[in-house]
């Protein structure tokens, strides 16, 4: 049986831009968070362990990405996929590592082949996930303002959406509802805020759901 590892592609919105978390071992090396799992641990476990242990992050979903070949076919890595709110979950590099940074998508550092592959696999599931599902939500605060969703939804997709169709796309599908508050961030009327609503699913449309499709992963 090929050796198993477990490699952690965990991205977020920061100012407008996806960004992925990447970690430094000694020397100049960035990567993915990437372990081998203990014996017997369950791999999903054990690829939250590593994240934990590398980042500090701990206590956010994990969706199982690709199987990949490495070493030549000589083994394997499980990767993992999570979009989630940097604001909330503070970086701790441990002791495997020397730092863990954020690093905008279109300017990273040089990455291993194997580390940069997976991470444009997770880019791609990210985009074809916006067809069917909230993912935005994922990374905005308990209320926010329909232009903070569609930000998430631009910086996910790499692409410009039409704000008429997609508040209305958005509020057609009844994945928010109004907090009740608004938020003022200059001259004009204020604007309301929303909060998600569990259990409901969203689907950008039309020309949206086109890019979507274009970015859709291989396999």
């Amino acid at each position: 049986m090929k050796p198993v590892g477990v490699e952690l592609v965990v991205m977020t919105v920061l100012e407008g831009a996806l960004e992925a978390l990447l970690v430094r071992r000694s020397g100049n090396q960035w990567s993915l968070p990437a372990g081998t799992p203990a014996p017997e641990v369950p791999l999903q476990e054990a690829a939250a362990a590593v994240l934990a242990r590398q980042t500090g992050i701990t206590g956010i979903g994990l969706e199982q990405l690709y199987s990949f070949d490495r070493d030549g076919a000589r083994r394997v890595a499980v990767a993992y996929l999570a979009l989630i709110d940097a604001g909330r979950h503070a970086l701790e590099p441990g002791s495997e590592v020397v730092e863990v940074r954020w690093f905008p998508l279109d300017d990273l550092p040089a990455l291993p082949a194997e580390h940069a592959e997976a991470l444009e696999y997770g880019r791609g599931r990210l985009r074809a996930k916006t067809a069917y599902a909230p993912v935005a939500v994922q990374v905005l605060p308990e209320t926010f303002t329909l232009g903070d969703l569609q930000a998430v939804y631009e910086a996910v997709l790499g692409a410009r959406l039409d704000t008429r169709n997609f508040r209305r796309d958005v509020l057609g599908a009844g994945v928010v509802e109004e907090a009740g508050m608004e938020r003022r961030s200059g001259p004009g009327r204020p604007a309301r805020l929303y909060r998600s609503v569990p259990g409901e699913e969203f689907a950008v449309v039309a020309r949206e759901r086109r890019i979507a499709g274009r970015v859709r992963p291989p396999g």
